[in-house]
């Protein structure tokens, strides 16, 4: 069954650090906001601010509220930053948010652009279904460590990486919780990185994450879920946009988010960050994670719990004894007759 159609309701508040890209006219920024349809047969769902002419241009301040329609979950959402010019638009960035990153919970806070390295935009996006923005759970209440200011510590927060070793001990785990609390699966959503080290300087650049969980039991089979390599593009500041699915996974446990670089020769390591169980279960994350390694470069990830796993194991171990069982039975009914017939 198709999910109902839905109208996407997005507040562009303002930007920071945009690029001066019209010299003899001067920067006039807008915001184009656009729905990537899952059907293409569909209509475009596109709306755009109006531009602003005055004031700090580098900084913008628009806040005007776009309304898209249709949109269905799933769907991801385009916001591109333009300058209006003489002779055209030039494109400043972008930003390409999957739809996990506003729904069902709504968004709002800053989201990097694209592009310009330094540059962030400020959106509120909301789903309508007869709810508000006050009235849905923000993606993340964690408070990280020294969270950067630039962030909204409504929705989206910045994590600042610990040691590895820190995160090794197993006093991070909650008993409460893991008592109550078998394997689950999460989801991972990897969005984009910023600030990374050019690498390879003969292939170019092809960064690419993995995110593995820290079992408490080192015996435990290995489990990670990794991107594709971004290949096109700004590569020290990539996009990926992947969401996967992540199991087992037991409340305790750190995740531990490693990104490379892949070269003609094999990978290298850029960075990691350990995120322990506490900053993102059981009310999920989203935010920026900073790298181990590189002093300025960070990662966007979303994290979210998708409930117990099934245990199909179990159910397969049921039938397999139901049907020895049963074998058992019938071989046994078998000999009863033989005898009957020596019997007789």
């Amino acid at each position: 069954m198709a999910s109902p159609s839905q109208k996407l309701v997005v507040n562009v508040v303002q930007a920071e650090g945009l690029q001066h890209m019209n010299h003899f006219t001067g920067d006039h920024p807008y915001v184009v906001c656009e729905v990537k349809h899952l059907d293409r047969s569909l209509p475009k769902s596109k709306a755009e601010t109006t531009p602003v002419k005055e004031g700090d241009t580098l900084n913008p301040v628009w806040n005007e509220t776009l309304e898209l329609e249709p949109w269905v979950p799933g769907e991801a959402l385009h916001v591109t930053v333009y300058d209006q010019g003489l002779l055209g638009s030039k494109t400043e960035g972008k930003c390409l948010l999957p739809s996990e990153f506003f729904y069902p919970s709504g968004f709002r806070g800053w989201v990097s652009i694209i592009g310009l390295t330094d540059a962030k935009l400020r959106l509120e996006i909301s789903p309508s279904m007869g709810a508000t923005m006050q009235d849905q759970m923000p993606a993340s209440t964690y408070e990280a460590p020294e969270p950067a200011p630039a962030v909204s510590s409504q929705v989206s927060t910045t994590y600042v990486a610990q040691p590895a070793k820190a995160y090794q001990s197993q006093e991070i785990v909650r008993p409460s919780v893991v008592q109550t609390s078998g394997p689950q699966k999460l989801q991972i959503s990897i969005l984009q990185a910023l600030g990374l080290q050019h690498m390879n300087h003969f292939t170019g650049d092809h960064p690419y994450v993995t995110c593995q969980v820290r079992h408490l039991d080192e015996r435990t089979e290995v489990v990670k879920v990794e991107t594709k390599p971004a290949t096109e593009g700004d590569t020290l500041n990539p996009f990926w946009g992947e969401t996967h699915t992540l199991g087992p996974w037991s409340p305790g446990e750190a995740l531990e988010f490693t990104i490379y670089d892949k070269g003609l020769l094999g990978a290298k390591t850029e960075g990691k960050v350990v995120l322990p169980t506490e900053a993102f279960y059981p009310q999920g994350f989203s935010g920026m994670l900073t790298i181990s390694g590189l002093p300025h470069a960070t990662l966007h990830v979303i994290i979210r719990s998708l409930g117990a796993m099934v245990t199909e194991a179990a159910a397969a171990e049921t039938l397999t004894t139901d049907a020895t069982t049963e074998s058992k039975k019938k071989k046994k009914k078998v000999k009863v007759s033989k005898k009957s017939k020596r019997c007789c």
